[in-house]
């Protein structure tokens, strides 16, 4: 690599590989990913939560990020590189904030705050009975959890059920997962 990658990536040129038989490696492709996500303008008008996101200095050279990589657990299992598990609202890519978690897992924390409205999360006003009917999805299937007059009253019966669901999925991943990454999620509470 010549050219700066989104204007910070570097590769010193050291034992790891960008590519292997004309193949992306995965350390190259999660490296790729963490910069166009800090960096990359329009992943930013896309996705507006990565905006004000960083990635710490050591970590765009791809040769030091690779040796990360390389040496931690579970960063071959095609799990997704996840910088605010275990510090909420942390915006910095650095080594001892960043854990790898199954997708299964990361996508169920994600916040969808873009598309999801004016209401809180799993909160949906109906204006035919002037409700507020909270829902979750659990396995990828939605699951009714009532209506209710507020959406105070709706937003804590489906935060209890998130978070119950959360802590039912760390448990089934236990053995597949990092410790920390286990006890972040049994950790975790949801905040609006």
């Amino acid at each position: 690599m010549s050219k700066l990658m989104y204007g910070k990536g570097t590769n010193s040129k050291g034992k790891h590989k960008v590519s292997v038989k004309g193949v992306h490696t995965p350390a190259y492709k999660t490296w790729r990913n963490m910069l166009q996500r800090a960096y990359c303008p329009k992943t930013h008008a896309k996705q507006p939560t990565y905006i004000g996101c960083s990635i710490d200095g050591e970590w765009h050279d791809f040769q030091d990020f690779a040796e990360w990589f390389e040496n931690h657990e579970y960063s071959n299992h095609g799990y997704h590189l996840d910088k605010d598990l275990l510090i909420p609202g942390n915006k910095i890519y650095t080594p001892d904030r960043c854990v790898f978690v199954p997708s299964q897992l990361n996508n169920l924390l994600l916040d969808s705050g873009a598309s999801r409205g004016q209401y809180p999360q799993g909160i949906r006003f109906y204006k035919n009975t002037n409700r507020f009917r909270a829902s979750i999805n659990i396995n990828g299937k939605k699951q009714h959890l009532g209506y209710f007059d507020c959406p105070n009253e709706a937003y804590t019966v489906y935060r209890k059920a998130k978070e119950a669901n959360v802590k039912r999925m760390a448990l089934e991943w236990q053995d597949r997962i990092a410790i920390d990454v286990f006890q972040a999620l049994m950790n975790w509470q949801l905040t609006e």
